[in-house]
């Protein structure tokens, strides 16, 4: 907006007062209703957050194992279930929709849409959370699902959150009674409307001349109308344009925002920088990528894994488990690996070929150096 001015101009500081901030805070008594998934994805650390772990999620690859006298077995064939889980989307999409719905819904419901001939799941189609009813009865809990009523529970897949309270087995978002999703909101809102309608005006014409209101409104309305038709604005003898900006950090939100962007990291585990989120002198510099990514995994991911595994243990055939391969995640760069393998190699606990298959490299014919077995 432009006003007009014949006065001198006073700066102004734009300051939150504590009825601005107390607005921002929603009150204790309501924060169970606040938490809106889908408005959440409105909130960019959010969508970083949530972003950050599907991608983990969907980049491991969960496979079927046998215990084989205490030795870890991979199951050949994979079982289908673990091979194309879907008829509708890829394995990494399936991963993904699954800890999408865990991380904002607090669940995943999957149906189970075929069988194999023994009774076991082979494909498994996830529900919209948002369609999806719970209710507890003496710790079982009773699904339906809009325009199917209630489902029995043996042809779902449910897999929970890590966030699951007792007496109440469906599982929690983590931003579920935090209130910082409708917080980070509401401070967007704030800015947002901060440059649009702000108190200080984007611009403001000087006159050295006394005018009326209707002279100083025909005056704005003609540069506003020169403006918009993206023509330079002719401002003639004894009038000065002046604009005024306002420093980012004087509003006072973008600090807001960053301190509830930390927090929403925090309440996933995840370090607060990974998302741009980080709190000046709190930042975390690790030695290298691969200690990143392990940090990362151990406080983000690997707690899931255990929930997913075991949950996905219930509908896996008896006498196999299931198990994600975090290696795929912590992939060194190439030096390291080759430094890994060649100490395996010496060691007598890994072989040429086996080194190659990591690398996806044909193995070596038995007649080459290293390609006996």
């Amino acid at each position: 907006m432009s006003v007009f001015r014949t006065a001198p101009r006073v700066e102004q500081r734009a300051n939150w007062n504590e009825q601005q901030v107390s607005q921002l805070i929603p009150r204790r008594d309501t924060v169970n209703d606040l938490h809106r998934p889908r408005q959440a994805l409105e909130v960019a650390a959010v969508v970083a957050c949530v972003g950050l772990r599907a991608g983990a999620f969907a980049q491991l690859p969960l496979k079927a194992y046998r215990d084989r006298a205490g030795v870890p077995e991979l199951v050949s064939p994979q079982p289908s279930l673990f091979a194309s889980p879907s008829d509708t989307v890829v394995p990494s999409v399936w991963k993904t929709q699954m800890s999408l719905s865990r991380d904002l819904w607090g669940f995943a419901l999957g149906q189970i849409t075929a069988f194999d001939a023994a009774m076991y799941p082979t494909k498994v189609t996830w529900l919209d959370p948002s369609l999806v009813s719970p209710t507890v009865h003496g710790g079982m809990i009773e699904w339906r699902v809009a325009g199917q009523g209630t489902i029995d529970g043996s042809t779902l897949l449910h897999v929970p959150s890590r966030w699951v309270m007792p007496g109440n087995p469906v599982g929690m978002c983590p931003l579920e009674v935090s209130g910082l999703v409708e917080l980070a909101r509401r401070a967007q809102d704030f800015g947002r409307d901060w440059f649009r309608y702000g108190s200080v005006p984007s611009a403001i014409l000087y006159s050295d001349q006394a005018l009326t209101q209707e002279q100083a409104d025909g005056i704005v309305e003609r540069v506003l109308s020169k403006w918009r038709a993206r023509k330079p604005a002719v401002l003639g003898a004894g009038l000065r344009y002046e604009a005024q900006a306002v420093k980012a950090d004087e509003s006072q939100f973008l600090e807001t925002m960053t301190r509830v962007a930390h927090d929403i990291a925090i309440s996933f585990n995840l370090p607060p920088e990974k998302i741009g989120a980080a709190i000046s002198g709190s930042a975390v510099t690790y030695a290298n990528r691969e200690q990143n990514q392990t940090q990362f995994l151990i406080d983000s991911i690997n707690p899931d894994l255990v929930v997913i595994q075991e949950s996905m243990d219930r509908v896996t055939p008896r006498g196999m488990y299931a198990q994600f391969n975090t290696g795929a995640f912590l992939r060194s760069d190439l030096t390291t690996r080759y430094a890994a393998y060649e100490t395996g190699i010496r060691s007598g606990f890994l072989t040429v070929n086996e080194a190659r298959a990591h690398e996806e490299l044909a193995p070596l014919p038995t007649t080459a150096p290293g390609g006996a077995e």
